[in-house]
């Protein structure tokens, strides 16, 4: 027990927390619900809605369709 925790792979990319994938996978699916993202990276849903939250990412009922879609 204890010792260092895992990384988090997604998509053959090694993160040190699921905080630093959130914005990759958001990028990919920017309507994923954090269980939909916990299943992609085999954690918890309340460990990614801690992530979600403590980065300022509404829930996904909330979010726009594609917030990084460039404006033209």
């Amino acid at each position: 027990m204890g010792g260092r925790p895992r990384p988090i792979v997604y998509l053959g990319t090694s993160y040190a927390s699921v905080g630093w994938a959130l914005g990759d996978i958001l990028q990919e699916d920017p309507g994923a619900s954090d269980q939909q993202i916990a299943e992609l990276l085999d954690v918890d849903p309340a460990r990614v809605q801690y992530w979600r939250s403590r980065a300022g990412i509404p829930e996904f009922r909330k979010r726009a369709a594609n917030p990084y879609r460039r404006r033209e």
